[in-house]
């Protein structure tokens, strides 16, 4: 997926407005004062990988053609995972898209797609149990690279899913087709999967009938949230996922482009991370000639990101994330909890946009992220 904007509507800019004001205003003169204590620290790595693209990929292929083709993509990345193993890295995050491409119908995507048995209803390491399932190559690649590596991993794939015809939301073709985030544990086990509920102009894939909000806990960490692209911009599953106050760190595979001037790939990561007060691993896509770059470990307090229109080749980022024993005392309108209730209660976006352009933008003054009567941010520092 291409994750750019066009004619958005307010409410979504408006929020986007909030958080990149956040960002951009770390050092004005109102902000969220951090009194943290460290107590430890974890290694984490995010890719931004130039993908190897279909030719074309409306053609109809095989499923070894394809394999042959995702195979290029998940050597690279194997790639990575040995370089980030030796760094000390203990969970990785791969991009949206980075294993099959983009551009594809619902038909000529088929051969690209792994079956995706549920993780919450089947205990399954591919690695070691890689003839249990057809058509699970990619799966079975990803939870080697993971034993291999001694880390987690989490990676963007198409999955598939067969439904009957009782089912009365199965498509004719008698199957669901997902974009799908998946982790796996450093010993090669599937932990869990989400599949991408805010599709942008997405054929190839359906929309959940369920919204996924999924959590998985690490040894080193605590308990992790993710979700996909353009899911970042609503409150299912992105926003109401942060009510969980254990979910301190949210991994996020994107193929995100550019588009300025509150679009822009690390200025939403880095609202996002500050605005909740959550640790945010991020992963785009490279493609500078599509305008896709800007990857980024963002915590709170500092980002670690990289953003490149001219080189051709990938990037891997690695960074110490500080654990905390405590948050610190912060205002009411810096506190995640009461940011989380103040988006909940937004009104979504509808066809009535001015009528709901009021509400919006009193909760996000509110909450502190609009000026407002009397009051100054600072919207860009150096």
């Amino acid at each position: 997926m291409v994750c750019i904007m066009s004619g958005a509507s307010r409410q979504l800019t408006l929020f986007l407005y909030g958080c990149c004001v956040a960002a951009l205003g770390v050092q004005a003169e109102e902000h969220c004062p951090a009194e943290r204590h460290q107590a430890a620290q974890y290694v984490a790595a995010v890719y931004e990988h130039r993908s190897i693209l279909s030719p074309n990929p409306l053609a109809l292929t095989s499923r070894k053609q394809a394999l042959e083709l995702m195979n290029q993509n998940l050597d690279i990345y194997e790639q990575q995972v040995t370089i980030a193993a030796q760094k000390g890295v203990q969970i990785i995050v791969f991009p949206e898209d980075g294993i099959h491409g983009f551009n594809f119908t619902r038909t000529s995507i088929y051969p690209f797609l792994d079956f995706m048995p549920s993780p919450h209803l089947v205990r399954w390491n591919p690695c070691l149990e890689p003839h249990r399932f057809h058509d699970t190559e990619v799966l079975q690649r990803l939870s080697c690279m993971a034993v291999k590596g001694e880390m987690f991993l989490v990676a963007n794939l198409g999955t598939k899913q067969p439904c009957h015809s009782s089912d009365p939301g199965c498509p004719n073709d008698g199957r669901y087709q997902y974009n799908t985030n998946v982790v796996f544990s450093s010993n090669g086990t599937l932990v869990d999967s989400y599949r991408k509920q805010n599709l942008y102009f997405e054929a190839a894939f359906n929309t959940p009938p369920e919204v996924d909000h999924i959590t998985f806990d690490t040894p080193f960490a605590g308990k992790f949230g993710m979700f996909t692209c353009f899911d970042i911009l609503f409150l299912h599953p992105a926003v109401r996922l942060l009510r969980d106050s254990e979910v301190k760190h949210v991994v996020y595979p994107t193929a995100w482009m550019n588009q300025l001037p509150l679009l822009a790939a690390i200025q939403i990561q880095r609202g996002f991370a500050i605005a909740f007060g959550v640790n945010f691993l991020a992963a785009n896509i490279h493609h500078p000639s599509l305008g896709m770059t800007g990857s980024g470990i963002h915590t709170p307090l500092k980002s670690f990101w990289h953003h490149d229109m001219e080189s051709p080749e990938g990037h891997l980022i690695i960074a110490q994330i500080q654990l905390e024993d405590t948050a610190g005392s912060v205002p009411d309108h810096c506190n995640k909890a009461n940011i989380t209730n103040a988006l909940s209660a937004m009104p979504l976006p509808s066809d009535s946009l001015d009528s709901d352009e009021k509400p919006a933008v009193t909760l996000i003054r509110d909450m502190g992220l609009i000026p407002g009567p009397g009051r100054s941010h600072m919207l860009w520092s150096n």
